[in-house]
């Protein structure tokens, strides 16, 4: 019997035959693990390539989302973005989280404070604030988050491939994680080439936030505002400007 010849019909039509249910499930299994891990290393190899890509050219400006915190976040956020000149971004996106409407609303006041003087800029501008629900609420059991962060995520993964932005700009939040994954997925699948760029808060001094430590591995430009911080993480990429806003 030459083996080569068997397909994976035989072996289903053998292991129904001979009555091996079990047999049968864990050759389904099998197929399963090893279909999601060669998706898996499909995705992860063309996110690796993405790297290498050079940024896309935008003749016209670019798309810019900003993923706000609360408190101090938005305030050292919005302080930094206020420097940016608004006409290399005309399609500014600000994203917040459910029981933040002040991050919302100081950020419309940025864009009040900046409105473009000339007709043309104005005409090409274009400017929404989003509000997604929180990934854990202060106070929250761990239980339940996980129900709100997978909700969370979803709604972020959404989000980001209904705007597709750019470059996306956050600063600590937690929830600004699945942002940055969603539009990680995003890169490896060649939907968007969105580049990623994380500020690490004013208030690390000496060490990283979880949410640094998480996305400094994937972000593609990742700033401190310590020389303390560069020298300690300076082997990882990290970028010291100083004090930015």
């Amino acid at each position: 019997m030459d083996i080569t010849a068997i397909t994976i019909k035989d072996v289903l039509f053998f292991l129904n035959e001979s009555r091996c249910p079990l047999l049968l499930l864990v050759f389904a299994g099998a197929t399963a693990v090893l279909t999601v891990l060669g998706i898996l290393a499909f995705l992860v190899t063309a996110l690796l390539k993405s790297y290498a890509l050079p940024p896309e050219k935008h003749p016209h400006g670019a798309s810019a989302m900003f993923v706000l915190g609360s408190g101090g976040h938005t305030t050292e956020l919005l302080g930094i973005v206020g420097q940016l000149d608004f006409t290399l971004y005309p399609i500014r996106t600000y994203v917040s989280f459910s029981g933040d409407k002040l991050s919302t609303v100081r950020a419309l006041q940025l864009e009040k404070d900046k409105s473009p003087t000339t007709s043309s800029s104005a005409s090409r501008s274009k400017v929404q604030t989003l509000e997604l629900p929180r990934a854990r609420n202060v106070g929250q059991s761990y239980f339940t988050s996980i129900f709100t962060s997978a909700a969370c995520g979803l709604e972020c993964l959404f989000t980001v491939v209904k705007v597709q932005p750019d470059i996306v700009v956050c600063n600590g939040p937690g929830s600004c994680v699945f942002i940055c994954f969603a539009a990680l997925l995003l890169r490896a699948t060649r939907i968007k080439l969105t580049r990623l760029v994380y500020i690490e808060s004013f208030a690390r001094v000496n060490s990283l936030s979880l949410t640094g430590r998480i996305l400094i591995f994937v972000v593609d430009r990742f700033i401190v505002q310590w020389p303390s911080l560069s020298e300690r993480y300076k082997e990882k990429g990290v970028e010291y400007f100083g004090i930015l806003a």
